[in-house]
């Protein structure tokens, strides 16, 4: 099975919420997991920032195999560059177009 979550919003909880998604369905021991990604765009941006207050939850997610990737449509204009974002988060051209891409592969998509 392969999963997408999906964060869009500014909203701390929601990022307190979708984080802990992420965690349970890792460790749920009865699914049987080929992937697992998160991709952010719009205000999901601050998840991934090198020096947001989720910096740790999402380097331990990523030592646990999920694949982050942000949309560069959502940094363009900013000041924000590849380098202020949280090792290993790979850019995508658009997040709408990569959750297009992922749930064509057959991702299940999951927003919190």
């Amino acid at each position: 099975m392969k999963a997408v979550f999906h964060q869009s919003t500014d909203d701390p909880g929601l990022h307190d919420r979708v984080l802990g998604n992420v965690a349970n369905l890792l460790d749920d021991e009865t699914m049987e997991l080929d992937s697992v990604a998160l991709v952010a765009n719009s205000g999901g941006l601050e998840l991934l920032l090198e020096d947001s207050p989720y910096r740790e939850r999402v380097e331990r997610l990523r030592e646990r195999g999920v694949q982050f990737k942000q949309c560069e449509n959502t940094i363009e204009g900013t000041d924000i560059s590849e380098s202020d974002l949280v090792s290993g988060v790979e850019l995508v051209s658009s997040g709408v177009g990569e959750l297009t891409r992922l749930q064509s592969s057959r991702y299940a998509y999951i927003t919190p």
